[in-house]
């Protein structure tokens, strides 16, 4: 129950932060790390309650869209806070690789979204984040970032087989296809591998 409390207090405490910023405009800097600093909260309180991983990554995924919510379409401000909150998970990857690794796969997905190179060519710089993300949480046997990972790859590689389907560009489709095959060859191998 307390860990529930925690989770919800720190969604929600991020989310009236944001709302908050949308009546001082011109102060997304305070906002933005007043945002890491609540993030920063939340992850020492979360340390001394029994901690989950999935309420660890869900926190971190609602704080990466709310700084992106509070500096819209600013993507240098967004990036920085970003890699502030993965700076904070730092301490935290020796006792918990898996939900720190997974957390740090979404920042890294942030800042590849705000790298501003157009819908595609951001689609297949997750297509392929979330892909390596996927394997190497089949290979080391993280189960928070296989799971989280293939599943926002399953999300991503549609999106790119769609688009090159309805332009007739069959031999990048061929390539999607490829990459979709190289990556579930990938997990299943290195799900059936015993781990070094």
């Amino acid at each position: 129950m307390k860990a529930f409390v925690l989770y919800a207090a720190a969604i929600l405490g991020g989310y009236l932060l944001y709302r908050i910023s949308e009546l001082w405009y011109g102060a997304e800097w305070i906002f933005g790390l007043l945002t890491v600093g609540w993030f920063g909260l939340f992850l020492f309180v979360w340390k001394r309650v029994k901690p989950g991983g999935a309420g660890l990554i869900l926190v971190a995924a609602f704080t990466l869209v709310d700084i992106s919510s509070i500096f819209f379409l600013q993507n240098l401000p967004t990036a920085i806070c970003n890699l502030l909150m993965a700076l904070l998970l730092v301490p935290f990857f020796r006792r918990y690789p898996d939900v720190v690794l997974s957390s740090w796969g979404l920042v890294l997905l942030g800042v590849l979204i705000c790298i501003d190179t157009g819908s595609i060519a951001t689609t297949w710089m997750l297509f392929i984040a979330t892909g390596a993300l996927a394997l190497l949480g089949f290979r080391m046997r993280f189960r928070w970032v296989k799971h989280c990972f293939a599943v926002l790859f399953a999300i991503t590689a549609p999106v790119l087989l769609i688009n090159y389907s309805l332009e007739n560009a069959y031999l990048v489709v061929l390539m999607v296809l490829a990459g979709i095959a190289a990556v579930a060859a990938g997990s299943y191998k290195f799900s059936k591998q015993p781990l070094l």
